[in-house]
């Protein structure tokens, strides 16, 4: 009897936890509060690509993420970064614009599927601003400028600046000459404007300085500023981008380049041919500099889809120049990053620094 009473104690006995396997105490899940200066010293540090989805956390670090503070630090310390956007206008409504920026998926493995998610999305950009038709666009350091327009059926001297910090919209001084869609380009800091249709001489070039806020003349020839002009043939704006004085530009999944100081055009080299083949099907791919390298967006059809959605793609491509007539680009990524009812308009696709 006492030999199984003794066996039944040793069954009903409970075993102690292992500290290892004790759930944490209240006071270990507690994470202090980190003044400001240090978060936004570790922001700073921090892929901007990932401030969409930091932002979430709270008001308190979408508040610090949208700071001139954060900015400051990121230049001190080295850390600026071109950031793409995307400027699109959806046909199922003409008015419909939207301007979207590229961000990093946030790595949730919440749920389990079996199809594979892009590491990379266009996020949407909520700031109120009307937009006039027929504006032009080039971006200055973390301002997008928007030049011109037509409003109320007459062409527009405005121009508005998108801060590409803070994610807000404000008044710059307008120019001298009303215009409808001109022909704008970026140079060394300063914006070189052409085209109107309110003023005789429709080859009139104002040139914008933001450090003085002042609009002047320039009297030098469009031709001898933007190398689009020495090209010798005609091709699109839209598949178009200039990058460290060369062209480039896309033809149906062939891309050539040209160096504005030589005129003539090459193939650019080193791109697999699976990569091209999603191109040759595509009416129109854009092009812009990506902080030295080629960011290239285009649309496709997403035949899995019923309701005849597209899915916008994107392409980083890097380039080396192995010599004076070879330039070799390499694929970094390629995936879908939007999926959008019917098609859509690339209005433009340009870089910031910030």
């Amino acid at each position: 009897m006492l030999s199984s009473k003794k066996k039944n104690r040793k069954k009903t006995r409970k075993k102690k936890p292992s500290p290892l396997l004790l759930p944490p105490t209240t006071q270990s899940t507690q994470i202090p509060d980190l003044p400001d200066d240090l978060l936004l010293s570790c922001f700073a540090r921090v892929s901007r690509l990932h401030y969409p989805t930091l932002s979430l956390v709270s008001k308190r670090f979408r508040s610090l993420l949208a700071s001139p503070e954060l900015y400051k630090t990121r230049s001190l310390l080295g850390h600026t970064e071109s950031c793409l956007y995307v400027y699109l206008r959806f046909y199922s409504d003409p008015n419909n614009l939207c301007w979207f920026t590229l961000c990093r998926r946030p790595n949730r493995n919440l749920t389990k599927t079996k199809k594979k998610q892009s590491s990379h999305l266009l996020v949407p950009i909520t700031s109120p601003h009307s937009t006039p038709p027929f504006s032009s666009y080039t971006a200055v350091g973390s301002d997008i400028y928007e030049i011109g327009g037509h409003i109320s059926g007459m062409a527009s001297s405005t121009v508005s600046v998108f801060d590409c910090r803070s994610h807000t919209w404000h008044k710059s001084p307008s120019m001298q000459v009303r215009r409808i869609n001109p022909d704008v380009k970026a140079i060394d800091g300063k914006i070189y404007v052409k085209g109107n249709i309110d003023y005789p001489n429709s080859d009139l070039v104002e040139v914008f300085d933001p450090k003085t806020q002042t609009w002047t003349y320039e009297t030098n020839e469009w031709e001898s500023l933007d190398g689009y002009y020495k090209s010798k043939e005609y091709i699109s704006r839209s598949c178009l981008c200039e990058i460290d004085n060369v062209l480039y530009y896309n033809d149906r999944g062939v891309f050539k380049w040209l160096d504005t100081k030589v005129g003539y055009w090459r193939l650019l080299k080193g791109l697999s041919p699976n990569f091209l083949s999603y191109l040759e099907t595509s009416s129109l791919v854009h092009l812009a500099d990506y902080g030295g390298k080629m960011a290239v967006l285009w649309d496709r059809l997403d035949h899995s889809s019923k309701c005849k959605e597209r899915n916008v793609w994107c392409a980083v491509i890097a380039l080396e120049r192995l010599s004076s007539d070879e330039i070799w680009g390499t694929l970094e990524w390629s995936e879908v990053v939007l999926k959008v009812p019917k098609s859509i308009q690339f209005v433009d696709v340009l870089s910031a620094t910030v």
